[in-house]
């Protein structure tokens, strides 16, 4: 994949390219980057949204030398938010309307639906990068193809074509694997998948045409990727086989240490609080409302941000989800 990573005045078009990072990843390593961007404030740069950069949308060298690298390697174009980009480099020439590009944002969501948030700088602290985000844009391309490696999505779609419809006669007469925990009995999945004209195997092989992926799929996922073979999830296969859409059982470990206790919520946007409260009110856990006399045992608040002294335990909302999903 070719991975980057712009920095534009706003989300429109029009408002102009300050920054254009670009790695050439090849089996998972750098092999070629390309960085354009002139500073003129260096102050100003923390602020985003191309503050302290010259814009270069009409830059005749730096946009010769980034199309170059896209005529040198053949791969697709991937960034974070693909919709947004692609847009951009499209309307001030950097980019083919052709060229296919890809959102790690989508794939990501598709791989793990049960996040908190799908911002760069949560997934970031989800995954233990460890790298902070930046309004450079090289720097967010480095964490972007950690987050990547971390994430390892298992379904891509082009940003420009819309998504094929789930039919299930893609699978007749298909051989089938499937790998990995499922909230959905085994034995439905391949009843399933035989009901639609395939065959189930327990071994990847050339001949394999699917490979159907729940969590921490092993040696299987390896395998089916070295030899180019279609990885869809199992959520993904289940909707597509069944008449009506999959219900799922709660993805969230009940968690015993977390359980009956005194819960505070630092200050958060009201989707965070109310995705946590939804969680936590099944385990029967007694809110504190800044109730100086009844400190909290626990304390759940944003990554980056203070906690609330005084508790038996502070957890972050990334490690608070890491636990759930466990």
């Amino acid at each position: 994949m070719i991975l980057i990573d712009i920095e534009t005045g706003s989300a429109t078009p029009d408002s102009g390219i300050f920054q254009v990072a670009a790695l050439v990843v090849e089996e998972g390593t750098i092999v070629d980057k390309q960085y354009a961007y002139q500073a003129e404030d260096e102050a100003m740069t923390p602020f985003g949204f191309g503050a302290g950069y010259a814009r270069i949308s009409d830059h005749t060298e730096m946009k010769a030398a980034f199309r170059e690298m896209l005529d040198e390697y053949s791969y697709p174009v991937v960034s974070f938010n693909a919709a947004v980009d692609r847009t951009a480099l499209i309307h001030d020439g950097w980019l083919d309307e052709g060229r296919e590009c890809f959102s790690a944002q989508v794939a990501i969501k598709h791989t793990h639906p049960h996040l908190f948030s799908y911002t760069l700088s949560y997934l970031s602290h989800y995954f233990k990068i460890g790298l902070p985000l930046d309004h450079k844009a090289y720097l967010n391309s480095l964490l972007l193809f950690e987050v990547i490696k971390e994430a390892s999505p298992l379904e891509w779609n082009p940003v420009h074509i819309a998504k094929p419809e789930r039919d299930r006669r893609i699978f007749q007469g298909k051989s089938i694997v499937f790998t990995g925990a499922s909230a959905y009995p085994r034995v439905r999945m391949s009843k399933a998948a035989r009901g639609c004209g395939a065959t189930v195997s327990n071994t990847i092989t050339p001949k394999t045409d699917f490979l159907i992926v729940g969590k921490r799929p092993g040696s299987k996922l390896e395998r089916a990727r070295n030899l180019g073979i279609t990885v869809i999830s199992d959520e993904w296969f289940l909707e597509t086989v069944s008449n009506e859409p999959a219900k799922e059982a709660s993805p969230y470990t009940i968690l015993d240490d977390v359980a009956g206790k005194t819960v505070y919520l630092s200050p958060m946007p009201s989707t965070y609080k109310k995705k946590v409260k939804t969680i936590l009110n099944t385990m029967n856990v007694l809110w504190v409302h800044g109730v100086e006399d009844l400190e909290p045992e626990i304390v759940v608040h944003l990554d980056g941000a203070r906690s609330r002294t005084g508790s038996d335990r502070t957890l972050s909302l990334s490690e608070l989800n890491r636990m759930l999903l466990e």
